[in-house]
């Protein structure tokens, strides 16, 4: 569910940052910094969970020192994503074709958060109660399983 709600951290801050609370609910924009400090808690309860499938080891000390380095690793990978993004947008912000591209990428991640929103919801289904989406076996087949592959053992090579 963490990943769904990250979705809906995306798809708000495409809207906030095309001026929907302005345009279509005649407001102000909720507090920056709460938000930053919401999304940022969120998108770290995330990142925890990918934290939890890898290989950690059963030394505690082993256990802190890759944890630290997964964390260190992440902020070091957003600060220099971060430095890289505004030096460009800074430079390209008083353009005209600034305005157009911000408007059309926003879009895009409304677009693509409401996407990840229901693939997650899906998979959240899926998880939760799996016996909800018990299909009879020849209505729900894939295209894959109606090729056969044979392996040939001199070559190595598929055939079909």
């Amino acid at each position: 569910m963490i990943d769904a709600i990250i979705a809906l951290s995306v798809i708000y801050k495409g809207f906030d940052n095309n001026g929907g609370f302005q345009k279509y609910l005649d407001m102000k924009s909720p507090n920056l910094l709460g938000a930053v400090f919401l999304f940022g808690l969120l998108h770290g309860f995330g990142l925890s969970t990918r934290l939890q499938q890898l290989p950690l080891g059963d030394d505690s000390t082993d256990i802190l020192l890759r944890i630290l380095s997964f964390n260190l690793g992440v902020e070091i990978g957003q600060i220099v994503a971060l430095v890289v993004m505004v030096a460009l947008l800074s430079l390209w912000r008083h353009k005209p074709s600034f305005q157009r591209f911000s408007f059309a990428s926003n879009q895009s991640l409304i677009y693509a958060g409401v996407l990840l929103l229901l693939m997650q919801l899906h998979g959240y289904q899926h998880d939760s109660d799996p016996d909800s989406f018990r299909f009879p076996s020849q209505e729900h087949k894939h295209a894959h399983e109606d090729l056969e592959v044979e392996q040939s053992i001199d070559t190595g090579r598929e055939s079909l």
